[in-house]
């Protein structure tokens, strides 16, 4: 089971365990989330992935919030892969803005299975443009 704010995300033991592959299963939430936005307000979404960034799981964008709740549950098989990327964006009409991205190692989620936390949010020049929750689940074979 996966905790994000006031939802509660059930995880299925055949989602993780179908294929005998090892796996993590996460979910995220924002919040503080600085807004790139000139006009209105921000519409963020999450990009996660592994080693490949063609893989990625996306969120759907949350409209007119900085403390945006995705209820997605992101699902990687894994093999020994040491950290897991993540890139916020903001919805724009012509070019999504990122608003800050970060890399979480993973080898206390591999020892302990399971791990809720925050991340602060770092843009290109160092500022903290917000925070991410990443509730993380590891599923051995």
């Amino acid at each position: 089971m996966l905790v994000c704010a006031q939802h509660t995300l059930f995880l299925h033991s055949q989602f993780s365990r179908q294929n005998g592959q090892r796996s993590i299963n996460g979910s995220l939430e924002g919040k503080n989330l600085r807004d790139m936005d000139d006009v209105g307000q921000g519409d963020p979404y999450a990009q996660v992935w592994l080693d490949k960034r063609e893989h990625k799981f996306q969120t759907e964008a949350r409209s007119g919030t900085s403390s945006p709740v995705w209820d997605r549950i992101f699902h990687y098989n894994v093999n020994g892969q040491s950290e897991l990327h993540i890139r916020i964006m903001d919805s724009d009409v012509f070019t999504d803005d990122e608003i800050g991205c970060a890399k979480v190692p993973l080898e206390e989620i591999y020892r302990n299975y399971y791990n809720d936390f925050w991340v602060k949010l770092p843009d290109h020049l160092g500022r903290v443009n917000g925070e991410i929750r990443l509730v993380l689940e590891f599923m051995p074979c």
